[in-house]
């Protein structure tokens, strides 16, 4: 019955890789049946012994046990409900961590996301050039929305393909796969994707990620001269791939000249209310620096700006619900739960990145929560089940790939 249940999960976590970008209920329902295999796996002592030897996880429990306490403070909690759903994703961290997965699992799981990640780009691709339909007018369980790219919705899909990007970039550099050029392909394919649809996370993740392989690859091996001429070739070629997009489509052109406006005004644009995210941070810090220890308390923020509305503090002109949030993870988590959550959000980034700087492959491996802490300073990412259920789920390869069979199965 136990080799049953870890046949299973090799199964299961592969199957990740393909409904990660494409079925949120799917995703939900495969995390499920993994919880449920890591019940059966038993050996718990040797899990918890695992578990308590990573100080990250420990701070996820403390980062829940926080928001548990913030329902004690403060008088508005109408969003609590929300903010555990949201939490209990983070439980898969260490249930992840210490199931038994196979090294061949790992690389299988990644092939399917890369590929999964590559028909969605070309679906998406067919549908903004009206070749092809949404595929809500094919298929029945996906829901009609406009703001949908090929599976989900435009901004998600975008950082998928970003993600896709970087492991595609490191694969062919590093020289870690025979299928060089169908990998160029896959990586040319997501960037077009990336930079013909919306999605501003995307593009932005895209170009950091490009800047620091030009510094990596720029200095690897040669002296200062060869250095700077590589680095300046590197990023010509960058700034000439973005002035073409932004040249040529119109999508890039808005979203690049929407921002600069936003910037250069402060948050104001001819035509339109002033960018909610500039009225968030500012309202936001207001609120965090008067009770910046213990925070407003859990499922708080989106009823306090409704009632900052109704009082004219902040105008008519937005739409507030009680699950909204500032648009920053930091700001958001500071806000409710006090200085100690932010440190805890902090601390848990920074101790996954530290230990995956001293594996091999490090400096690669290290993007990924790099890549993650930068998405949350534009948005509540962390809340957001498709991106942290993608995030989960290559950090549990990126950690874990290195290690010998022996130490990958608990």
């Amino acid at each position: 019955m136990i080799k049953l249940f870890s046949r299973s999960q090799q199964v299961i976590f592969v199957l990740l890789g393909v409904s990660i970008p494409t079925s949120i209920a799917a995703t939900n329902l495969l995390l499920i049946l993994l919880a449920f295999c890591w019940l059966f796996e038993r050996n718990f002592k040797v899990k918890f012994n695992k578990i308590v030897a990573s100080s990250w996880s420990l701070l996820i429990i403390a980062l829940f046990l926080l928001y548990f306490l913030g329902m004690f403070w403060g008088t508005h909690h109408d969003n609590s409900n929300w903010q555990f759903q949201k939490l209990a994703l983070l439980l898969f961290f260490p249930i992840l961590m210490t199931l038994s997965l196979t090294r061949k699992t790992m690389q299988y799981a990644l092939a399917a996301f890369l590929i999964t990640n590559f028909i969605s780009a070309i679906i998406a691709i067919l549908i903004n050039y009206q070749v092809i339909k949404p595929l809500s007018s094919y298929l029945i369980f996906i829901e009609p929305f406009y703001g949908t790219s090929a599976f989900i919705k435009y901004n998600y899909h975008n950082v998928l393909l970003a993600f896709s990007s970087i492991i595609c970039l490191y694969l062919f550099l590093e020289k870690k796969t025979s299928y060089k050029y169908l990998i160029i392909f896959f990586f040319i394919t997501y960037a077009f994707s990336i930079f013909t649809e919306r999605g501003r996370a995307g593009q932005l993740l895209f170009n950091l990620a490009m800047l620091f392989y030009i510094v990596r690859y720029a200095q690897r091996n040669v002296g200062l001269k060869l250095f700077m001429f590589r680095f300046l070739l590197f990023c010509t070629l960058l700034f000439a791939f973005n002035f073409f997009m932004y040249n040529n489509y119109n999508s890039y052109k808005k979203r690049v000249d929407a921002v600069s406006e936003i910037i250069q005004n402060n948050g104001k644009r001819q035509g339109y209310r002033r960018d909610i995210r500039y009225v968030f941070i500012e309202e936001t810090l207001k609120d965090i620096f008067k009770k910046p220890i213990l925070g407003y308390g859990t499922g708080s923020f989106g009823k306090i700006f409704i009632n900052k509305q109704k009082k004219g503090i902040v105008s008519s002109e937005y739409k507030f619900f009680n699950w909204i949030t500032p648009h920053n993870q930091y700001l958001y988590i500071w806000f409710e739960v006090g200085i100690l959550g932010l440190l805890c959000l902090i601390l848990i980034f920074y101790l996954q990145a530290k230990k995956l700087l001293k594996q091999r492959d490090g400096l690669f491996k290290v993007s990924l929560p790099v890549s993650f802490m930068l998405l949350m300073m534009v948005d509540s990412y962390l809340f957001i089940f498709i991106i942290t259920s993608s995030y989960i789920f290559l950090y549990t390869i990126c950690s874990r790939y290195h290690l010998k069979p022996n130490e990958i199965s608990a």
